[in-house]
């Protein structure tokens, strides 16, 4: 019976036009703020508050070595510090997996990091586990049951701690990365996940396995349909294969410039990429009101050179 009034409130959360997110918060000016702060932790309180002076957004905020002894400690220390950032004007979100749950004493985090799989109903069905991780079961994404299911525990999660924007990680692994799950499947789910998200007032940004380049029209079209003006954080923005590449960097180029031109945000986290050498390649197609960031590291002072302010 839940999942069934789950999914009916799925589909009309679904039905709700676009204008309807006009009270989320505005994508910041990726000229002014450029940079955006992914997987932060407690250790940012004890850095010098001048490097976030023009930070506008922290996708999520984790108090790690959260224990059952000491969860009012970590509750209050999340709370303490989620004041003073936003203090300062930033937007804090929090971080929830969007494939995989976890046995629940491998849950360590404050807010809760993942649905347990304690939580998942009992006919749950599941792609397999993380690799070398057993007791971490992937769902699987193309049963509407099991997506249901899973996303009634995140939107229960989610209400228990509000913020405006929420980081969906695991989102969604494209075949090119060797996955087996169909991508259609992982974007009916972001496409669900967004609508629950929006509909407690709350952005979200789904870290996704994809290089945009080696996406093929119709799935950027099913991309552009799950994620709609919501965000994107990709791990490999501009790898070594693409950037050997000039036909590749071209088709990424054009990938990026659709999806910017279509109103998605999406945030580039340079993982074997040198991070001056992305800024300045950004710069080179980039426009100045595209939604478009690159990750900062939040223990380490923000780089100049990784700028991709263009005016």
């Amino acid at each position: 019976m839940k999942l069934k009034v789950l999914a009916v409130l799925l589909l009309a959360a679904l039905a709700i036009p676009l204008t309807a997110a006009q009270h989320l918060f505005p994508w910041p000016d990726s000229n002014a703020h450029w940079r955006v702060l992914v997987n932060v932790n407690e250790y940012i309180q004890s850095r010098p508050p001048a490097w976030f002076t023009n930070d506008k957004l922290i996708t999520d905020l984790q108090i790690e070595k959260a224990t059952p002894q000491n969860y009012d400690q970590a509750v209050a220390q999340y709370d303490s510090i989620r004041q003073m950032l936003e203090g300062r004007g930033m937007y804090v979100g929090t971080y929830m997996s969007g494939t995989t749950v976890y046995p629940p004493d491998q849950l360590h985090t404050y807010p809760q990091a993942a649905v347990t799989t304690a939580q998942m109903p009992p006919e749950a069905r599941y792609f397999g586990s993380w690799p070398n991780q057993p007791g971490r079961k992937v769902i699987d994404v193309s049963d509407p049951s099991t997506r249901h299911g899973f996303q009634e525990q995140i939107s229960t999660l989610w209400r228990a701690v509000p913020a405006p924007e929420r980081f969906v990680d695991n989102a969604a692994f494209h075949r090119g990365m060797g996955d087996k799950q169909p991508w259609s499947g992982y974007c009916d789910n972001m496409r669900e996940i967004r609508a629950l998200a929006e509909s407690q007032g709350s952005r979200v940004i789904f870290n996704i396995a994809a290089e945009v380049a080696s996406l093929s029209d119709e799935e950027v079209a099913e991309l552009e349909k799950a994620v709609g003006d919501e965000g994107i954080c990709l791990e490999m923005p501009w790898s070594t294969r693409v950037q050997a590449s000039p036909e590749a960097t071209e088709k990424a180029k054009a990938r990026y410039r659709q999806l910017l031109d279509n109103g998605m945000a999406i945030v580039l986290i340079p993982v074997k990429t040198d991070d001056e050498k992305l800024a300045s390649w950004i710069r080179t197609w980039k426009k100045p009101g595209d939604h478009l960031y690159m990750n900062g590291i939040f223990w380490k002072s923000p780089n100049p050179h990784d700028s991709i302010a263009v005016h």
